[in-house]
């Protein structure tokens, strides 16, 4: 019995030392063989939870080429009033754009700046329209791009509409916008996100 132990033992110490002596994979290789498979699926529209507010992440927790807002691109919420009217429906349009974008994708919420609970409903444009959908979770509506959504509208630009129907209540609302500016090569490098934050009163 001491001759298999002492094989095993060497074995041991063999399998320990070349654990010590290889060397690291940089965060930054890690990063490049977890993150295509996920930019992939992502285009289908991010789970819930990336808005960037209310202590979420935005886009750039999955494409963090650059810090958010320092790309060549520009993001602009469009039809939300500076003051609402309890129960009215606005059309709500957000537009990406960028030089070079070949894939596009976004995350919108409005919720109640004091508790961040969901404020009114966010709904699509009409039932028709396959290229924005809306997920819920905990209470809290999700509006974002779906495959067909993906693809720039325009030459490297894109637009969603979708309608948000005010709230009876009159608390002050925030609109948190995450977007992302993708090359399209499903890869973190060369993609950038914007974000938006915008408070509105009642009337």
């Amino acid at each position: 019995m001491i001759f298999p132990l002492a094989l095993t033992i060497t074995a041991g110490a063999l399998a320990l030392a070349v654990a010590v002596t290889r060397p690291p994979v940089p965060v930054e290789d890690l990063r490049t063989m977890v993150r295509p498979a996920l930019l992939h699926r992502y285009a289908e529209g991010a789970p819930p939870g990336f808005s960037g507010g209310f202590t979420e992440q935005s886009c750039d927790a999955c494409h963090f080429h650059a810090a958010p807002n320092t790309g060549p691109g520009a993001l602009a919420l469009e039809g939300v009033p500076d003051r609402f009217v309890a129960g009215e429906p606005y059309r709500v349009t957000i537009s990406l754009t960028q030089p070079g974008m070949k894939l596009a994708g976004f995350q919108l919420t409005a919720r109640f700046k004091d508790d961040g609970s969901q404020a009114g409903a966010l709904a699509t444009a009409s039932s028709s329209d396959a290229r924005v959908g809306i997920d819920t979770e905990s209470g809290v509506q999700y509006a974002g791009q779906r495959r067909e959504g993906a693809a720039v509208a325009t030459p490297e630009g894109s637009r969603w509409t979708m309608t948000w129907t005010a709230p009876s209540v009159t608390r002050t609302i925030v609109f948190h916008v995450a977007a992302n500016a993708a090359n399209g090569d499903e890869r973190a490098d060369g993609d950038y996100v914007y974000t938006i934050a915008r408070e509105i009163q009642a009337r």
